[in-house]
């Protein structure tokens, strides 16, 4: 007993680490997300001038968890404090979750939840800063879980919290939404339950598609879909479960997997307890099915497709009985893989904040309440796997927390962020996508904007000396200040 509790300790500090011991956690969207939820908890705060800039939008979209409880959390404690606590309860509650799952629906086989640690740290949820994705996942899980509990034993009241759970679902992310609901149904028929079980089981979605059917008359456009090729697809069950800081570390972590994959295969051969749970099993497979068809980006939804495959894998631990001593050895070795793989973490976010500070601190350089555009490579380039590269992106979004900036990067797609650009300024991004244009109108730049926050746009150096004063460059990145009007000896922009 001591000892696992001990173990437990050491799990929870290696997945707390890298969140507290950092000034600046190098997650992807993050900061955007945190200056989003920030101005929303200061519309009406007379030290910023928000009002004059932003607007909520606050209706039955989905994805609201996330900025939901930021905005809450903010009635208590600062925005980097709501913001740590939210990211330490996302990677324990992956785990947490799983372990809760496999008791319910795998009984014997919870050690399998080690390798959700690898999932509560991976790139395409955490890494990437998609919280709304790691909290679905988990709660996909428990809502899994308490429905096997209820077919075991139907009460009123176990169904009337279940469709809370499930409508808590639906504000965390549609997609795992439809993987509960998909789970739920295939469970449901694999193991021959009756026809009444599984339409009260459908009941429970009845709330979470009238809000998704209201939400729909509020959205402002459509979303454009597009789909990733057979090789990529191929790519993308390598990448989305090994990617990380490291490329030695997903090179471990890629062998590793074959390793175990050797291994079920064998306990599938010689080992008399192996056992296959058929419902989970379909679950699963139907589920990877899915993602070959799926569409790998549906609006701002990057890497659609691949955020099917933590949930494929989890459920997939749900599928097999592989017997204690074979049990016994996937779990140390999921440990040893999470030990190497969190303290790899560790490293890369402590040696990434002597940049991501010099950048940061370059908002000290612009007055508090300016209008800023940031100019910075889209995320659609090469490098976009990089969750430090995206990072340094949108480093900017502090100066929003920190001097009441105006940006209109800002996160507010309509029918995913409770949140809107009320100041009529000229937005030279495309739509969804927070990459530079390739045509700038630069006099209408000069009209709207006050300063330029350009980063590793090198393409734009002459237009940016033609309307602007240099005021501060440190590593990539350089601050102008826009002049209005055309000094003497200078060339005109012109549309």
């Amino acid at each position: 007993m001591l000892t696992t509790g001990l173990l437990l300790l050491l799990i929870i500090a290696a997945l707390l680490a890298p969140i507290w011991t950092v000034r600046y956690v190098p997650l992807g969207d993050y900061p955007n997300h945190l200056a989003s939820a920030f101005v929303l908890a200061h519309l009406n705060d007379s030290r910023f001038p928000f009002h004059s800039f932003y607007g909520a939008d606050w209706n039955s979209y989905p994805y609201l968890m996330m900025t939901g409880v930021l905005y809450l959390l903010q009635k208590v404690v600062s925005i980097d404090l709501a913001g740590r606590l939210l990211l330490s309860f996302c990677v324990l509650a992956v785990p947490a979750a799983a372990w809760l799952f496999l008791r319910e629906v795998n009984p014997g086989e919870e050690m399998l939840a080690l390798w959700t640690l690898l999932t509560a740290q991976n790139y395409y949820f955490f890494l990437a800063g998609l919280l709304n994705m790691q909290l679905s996942l988990a709660f996909c899980l428990l809502v899994l879980a308490a429905w096997v509990r209820w077919l075991k034993n139907p009460r009123a009241i176990s169904w009337c919290l279940l469709l809370v759970a499930v409508t808590a679902l639906y504000f965390t992310h549609l997609v795992g939404l439809a993987i509960a609901g998909l789970a739920l149904t295939t469970y449901t028929l694999v193991a021959r339950r009756s026809l009444r079980k599984l339409l009260v089981g459908w009941a429970l979605f009845i709330p979470a598609a009238a809000f998704y059917l209201h939400s729909t008359w509020h959205m402002a456009h459509s979303w454009n879909i597009s789909y990733h090729s057979f090789s990529e697809k191929l790519i993308g069950l390598l990448v989305a479960v090994v990617l990380g800081y490291s490329n030695s570390l997903d090179f471990l972590t890629f062998l590793t997997l074959i390793a175990c994959g050797v291994c079920w295969f064998l306990a599938f051969r010689g080992n008399h307890d192996f056992r296959w749970r058929a419902p989970w099993a379909a679950a699963a497979g139907l589920l990877f099915a899915l993602y070959w068809v799926f569409p790998g980006a549906y609006g701002p939804g990057l890497g659609a497709d691949l955020r099917l495959l933590p949930f494929v894998a989890v459920l997939g631990l749900a599928a097999v009985q592989l017997g204690r001593r074979r049990l016994k050895l996937m779990a140390v070795v999921a440990l040893l893989l999470f030990f190497i793989r969190a303290t790899a973490l560790e490293y890369y976010f402590l040696e990434a904040q002597p940049h991501l500070k010099a950048l940061a601190n370059a908002a000290s350089f612009i007055p508090a309440g300016s209008r800023v555009l940031p100019l910075i490579p889209s995320i659609m380039g090469p490098a976009s796997t990089d969750p430090l590269e995206r990072t340094e992106r949108e480093i900017w979004s502090f100066g929003v927390i920190e001097r009441g900036w105006f940006s209109p990067c800002l996160f507010h797609d309509s029918g995913v962020q409770p949140f809107a650009i009320k100041l009529n300024a000229y937005d030279p991004y495309t739509p969804a996508f927070c990459g530079v244009a390739k045509q700038i109108d630069w006099v209408r730049v000069r009209h709207d904007y006050d300063y330029l926050w350009a980063f590793q746009t090198p393409q734009y150096g002459t237009e940016l000396d033609a309307i602007g004063s240099l005021v501060y460059a440190v590593e990539g990145l350089r601050l102008y200040r826009v002049e209005k009007t055309d000094p003497p000896d200078s060339q005109r922009i012109h549309r």
